[in-house]
């Protein structure tokens, strides 16, 4: 697995470099064109290796006095290029190949190290691989129907629904534009249908576009995968370790895995490590407070309140609300 990512991420900078190279060859066929006193000073550059070698082979017994005068006249033909493509107002490195990466030139390594850009679109792919396997999909805050919660005073907990949802709407909708990869997580709470994964994919698209690195998934899809990959039922053995770095963790529907000791550890370790790193996390869960100690530690809910905001979701569930309309347009058509 490791061998495939780091082949497709060497395939995506090769890609780079072709574009680069294509781009630098329309910049060329474009200059001949519109300033061709350019050809001149390519073609005199272009010597330049020729005399050097007839340099090496005359018998000139002060070598280094002509290699001064080679070495002056090229850097010489080099500021006369410069020159005339900004007198006719293209950048002074217009003809110059242009790689996404600067360090490494598109190539991947520095040296016989990994370059940074290598290890991003590894890390990039492996993310996008994790992503793939989710049944979630994700979100818009504009499909966010705030009509589908009451504008009426709720008799039993005295709160607007439509008030209370509107707020935590905003809220997302600013967390989201306002993301940095240290910023505080959230803690979604609250019956099933209330918004809590929508609000979380429309976060994550927002930030995903604005090209932070995101995972996003259910609790149980993640530890069944961590878990197969701990006792080497699966090929990768990196999701722990990129869920516990990617820049938005989004960890849905928690408490409705399966319970063992093992997820038990893996999910005060995943939870745990990240709020240690300070990386933000949004946790959504369908469980009371009193749920969630009894299934996990106090502790462990503990730091889920202390360390993220606390959104509580109110209002009925939507799922319900959209079957009942389709049943009922059906019935009066």
């Amino acid at each position: 697995m490791k061998n495939e990512i780091l082949s497709k991420a060497l395939k995506v900078l090769e890609q780079r470099r072709v574009r680069a190279d294509i781009e630098q060859a329309a910049h060329l066929d474009e200059i001949y064109q519109k300033l061709p006193q350019v050809i001149d000073v390519r073609k005199e550059l272009a010597l330049t290796s020729v005399r050097l070698t007839k340099l090496i082979l005359s018998k000139e017994t002060d070598i280094t006095e002509g290699l001064e005068r080679l070495k002056e006249s090229n850097l010489n033909l080099q500021r006369m290029e410069k020159e005339l493509l900004i007198s006719r107002g293209f950048p002074a490195d217009y003809l110059e190949v242009h790689p996404a990466c600067k360090k490494c030139g598109d190539t991947g390594y520095v040296g016989n190290e990994r370059c940074s850009c290598l290890n991003n679109l590894m890390r990039q792919i492996n993310i996008e691989a994790i992503n793939s396997v989710s049944a979630l999909k994700l979100c818009d805050f504009s499909s966010f129907d705030l009509r589908y919660y009451s504008d009426e005073m709720d008799a039993a907990t005295r709160v607007v629904p439509r008030q209370i949802m509107s707020d935590i709407y905003t809220f997302c909708q600013k967390y989201a534009e306002n993301f940095t990869p240290r910023i505080k997580g959230i803690f979604m709470v609250g019956e099933t249908g209330l918004g809590k994964t929508h609000l979380s994919l429309a976060i994550a698209k927002t930030i995903i576009e604005k090209g932070y690195a995101v995972a996003y998934g259910s609790a149980q899809d993640f530890l069944r995968t961590i878990e197969a990959e701990h006792f080497g039922r699966a090929e990768n053995n990196d999701t722990l370790n990129t869920l516990l770095d990617v820049d938005l963790l989004i960890l849905d529907d928690l408490g409705a895995e399966f319970m063992s000791q093992f997820n038990l550890s893996a999910i005060y370790n995943l939870i745990n490590t990240r709020c240690n790193r300070e990386k933000p996390t949004i946790i959504n869960t369908n469980l009371t407070s009193k749920e969630l100690e009894d299934r996990y530690s106090r502790r462990l809910v503990s730091r889920l309140f202390s360390l993220l905001t606390y959104l509580r979701f109110v209002g009925k569930d939507i799922r319900q609300i959209k079957a009942n309309e389709e049943v009922f347009g059906r019935s009066s058509g």
